[in-house]
């Protein structure tokens, strides 16, 4: 009886971490895409606020091609670890592509504070990695959006919103922030609402 209950308890520790791994990112830590995709529902189903980042890193292909793909993963891990300091555990952070993050906050739609975590990660990121004594550097640009921009909350929306913002931060110089609909205002000279 005693050598079931054993075997019962490794099966049951297989199975979950089975379930953890595949809800993982083998390389980074960080949770996959099938994992956001899962965790994105609750809030919306709780009808909660949220804040959704899309986070990509500029010159990571500059990083592989000049100091290999083993500086690229040393990189991505250190980037998942500032991602992990710079958010609250009840925040859901997520490697959905080579050098792809995103980052949902629940019950967090305050955009400057939004906007001052992203400044903090943009910071951190910028700062060269040491790999086998060479520094590689890449920066951060960021899109994001809230919830509360929406009447009724779309997660493809607002992961299209999120990206076209990404790509505004890109197409302005990098290694910045825009929030959706701020695109639009830089076009016409306005003054972006987030630091930059």
């Amino acid at each position: 009886m005693d050598e079931l209950r054993h075997l019962n308890l490794r099966l049951h520790g297989a199975k979950a971490a089975a379930e953890e791994q595949a809800l993982s990112d083998t390389l980074t830590g960080l949770r996959n895409r099938r994992a956001l995709d899962l965790g994105l529902g609750a809030p919306v189903q709780q009808g909660q606020t949220f804040g959704l980042m899309h986070l990509d890193l500029d010159y990571f292909k500059q990083v592989n091609d000049t100091h290999g793909h083993a500086a690229g993963d040393a990189v991505l891990r250190q980037v998942a670890l500032v991602l992990r300091e710079e958010t609250r555990a009840s925040d859901l952070v997520a490697r959905v592509g080579g050098d792809e993050f995103v980052l949902v906050f629940p019950g967090l739609s305050d955009v400057a504070r939004l906007g001052q975590i992203a400044a903090r990660i943009i910071e951190r990121v910028g700062d060269p990695v040491d790999f086998e004594g060479q520094a590689c550097r890449v920066s951060a640009s960021i899109g994001m959006t809230t919830s509360t921009r929406y009447a009724q909350v779309a997660i493809d929306a607002m992961h299209a919103d999120a990206d076209e913002a990404l790509y505004c931060s890109k197409r302005s110089g990098r290694g910045r922030v825009t929030l959706h609909g701020e695109e639009v205002a830089a076009r016409r000279g306005v003054e972006p609402l987030l630091p930059g």
